[in-house]
């Protein structure tokens, strides 16, 4: 007899959980979040991808207008960054039209948000991989993820494409090294996620919380010393600071 396979909720369940009924004001554009909902009581902007969909110029050019308009007639709300995409779109029209400078308008928008006086939250709620987490939701001032997200820069097979190291020892040394793992803990571990949420937490409540406690003080290096997963980084950056001041 088989096993029952769990599967992903949809989309919209996810934007209920993290929303209530406050999620039917969220669009969604192939597979492109854009619109305002309400978080303790409070409202919010939200941004972001779903069904682990590519980042295109287009979806960029759309996350940026949202932002703008956030920014223009709903001065200092906060900006809810949900990521759930596999990547950049891997396309080689897409990177002669200059993909990289559609990414830099959108993270353009969001500085000007955040000198605004907007809060930038990120919630990694699916894959959160490459170019489309860090093109928006790298730039948070703090980033959570739900405990199923898949949470990382570069898969092993590109990263063994790029520096020539086989495929096998690199998945040997990801055992140990949490930076070469995907997942949202190991990248809690790294300093990159500040906390991790489970299935059995009210994300509401933990989403108002973060809100309230969002910082634009970078808390990454003391973060991954403390829980281990980066241990030099912290002394390294200030040391460097330190030798800048002399």
């Amino acid at each position: 007899m088989k096993k029952p396979t769990s599967k992903k909720p949809s989309a919209r369940a996810v934007l209920a959980r993290l929303f209530g009924a406050s999620a039917k004001g969220i669009a969604m554009e192939k597979s492109v979040l854009t619109g305002y909902a309400t978080v303790g009581g409070a409202g919010v902007c939200v941004i972001g991808t779903c069904d682990g969909t590519y980042i295109d110029n287009a979806a960029a050019l759309r996350l940026a207008a949202h932002v703008i308009d956030c920014v223009e007639h709903h001065p200092k709300t906060p900006i809810v960054m949900l990521v759930d995409s596999a990547g950049q779109e891997p396309n080689r029209v897409a990177e002669m039209l200059g993909l990289a400078s559609y990414f830099g308008h959108l993270l353009s928008c969001l500085e000007l948000a955040r000198r605004k006086g907007h809060k930038l939250i990120t919630v990694a709620t699916g894959q959160a991989i490459g170019g489309a987490f860090i093109c928006y939701g790298m730039f948070g001032d703090r980033i959570y993820a739900l405990e199923s997200a898949s949470v990382g820069l570069m898969p092993i097979e590109a990263m063994s494409a790029v520096t020539k190291i086989p495929v096998p020892v690199l998945q040997k040394l990801s055992k140990t090294l949490p930076s070469l793992e995907f997942g949202a803990k190991p990248f809690a571990l790294l300093g990159g996620v500040q906390e991790v949420w489970s299935a059995k937490d009210d994300v509401q409540a933990k989403l108002a919380k973060a809100i309230a406690n969002s910082s634009t003080e970078d808390n990454r290096a003391e973060l991954g010393k403390k829980r281990g997963g980066r241990k030099l980084a912290l002394d390294v950056r200030k040391r460097v600071l330190a030798s800048s001041l002399r």
